[in-house]
């Protein structure tokens, strides 16, 4: 594949050809166009939000690109899409220099869904978005911007970013019934009623994923997932769980993958890869629902 090198500049012009010309015909006239502005990533500092300590922060770390950036004005998207402008409540506003980090902390994200009369729900994923405002007043985001440009690898535009609301892990709180919301593998029905258990260890539980009852599962074992207390990120270490079909040594399963448990809230979901027999199937998801 032919590496494609862009430069910040080619960058800027087409980007803004589009967004911030005058209006009227310009015929050619580059006089007619305004140099636009950006941000980019400079690194992830933290993406997971403690919802039980109000100053637990989110943040990341930015550059600009283009006309000089005096702002940038922090959203949370609250509706169905996170690209509905109409949704988006304001933050806080934060003056910019190269290298300033953005951070927003869970009574900032509290305050700013009250207004929508929401409230911080552990297990959800919120959408921060950053408009960038110009030391001349002109502002971009990606309500502005063509997703071919801030969609694309290339760029690095730090336009949005996730905020995952997060709880202090209990196992005794994670045991229970709970119900199969999603299973992209098909081998159980929606509804299904599992059983989760605390331990082995202190931070994990032990669940039936994979192979299910629709398989036909031969021989199956139930996982355990590790869970950082800190963070619910959960990681399944490279397991035997069974057989699918029959017990032969094509049908052996294995299984590793990573997710989410937020035993406060009682919402698992996992994406994983199976092996069977040395076949191997990425992105296999399964989500539950405490009962």
């Amino acid at each position: 594949m032919k590496k494609i090198i862009i430069s910040s500049i080619s960058i800027v012009f087409a980007l803004f050809l589009a967004n911030s010309c005058k209006k009227g015909n310009i015929s050619g006239d580059a006089s007619n166009l305004k140099l636009g502005a950006y941000i980019t990533l400079d690194s992830v500092i933290n993406e997971n939000l403690n919802f039980s300590d109000p100053s637990a922060t989110v943040s990341i770390s930015i550059n600009g690109k283009g006309s000089p950036i005096a702002s940038v004005n922090i959203y949370v998207a609250t509706g169905a899409s996170a690209l509905d402008t109409t949704t988006w409540v304001l933050i806080k506003n934060v003056p910019f220099t190269n290298g300033v980090v953005l951070s927003v902390s869970t009574g900032e994200l509290s305050a700013a869904l009250a207004k929508v009369n929401s409230s911080i729900q552990p297990g959800t994923q919120y959408a921060l978005q950053n408009e960038v405002v110009t030391t001349d007043g002109r502002y971009f985001s990606v309500a502005n911007t063509p997703s071919n440009f801030s969609g694309q690898l290339g760029y690095n535009m730090a336009l949005t970013w996730p905020a995952t609301a997060v709880c202090q892990f209990v196992a005794a709180d994670a045991a229970g019934t709970y119900s199969v919301v999603t299973d992209t593998w098909v081998d159980y029905n929606l509804g299904t009623l599992i059983q989760i258990t605390a331990g082995p260890g202190t931070n994990e539980i032990t669940m039936p994923i994979y192979p299910g009852p629709l398989g036909p599962p031969v021989d199956a074992v139930p996982v355990v997932v590790d869970v950082n207390p800190s963070t619910d990120v959960a990681t399944i270490s490279s397991q035997v769980t069974g057989y699918y079909g029959s017990a032969s040594p094509g049908n052996k399963v294995t299984l590793t993958g990573t997710g989410y448990v937020f035993s406060c809230a009682g919402y698992i979901t996992l994406s994983m890869t199976i092996n069977v027999g040395g076949s191997v199937y990425p992105g296999y998801t399964f989500t539950v629902k405490k009962q």
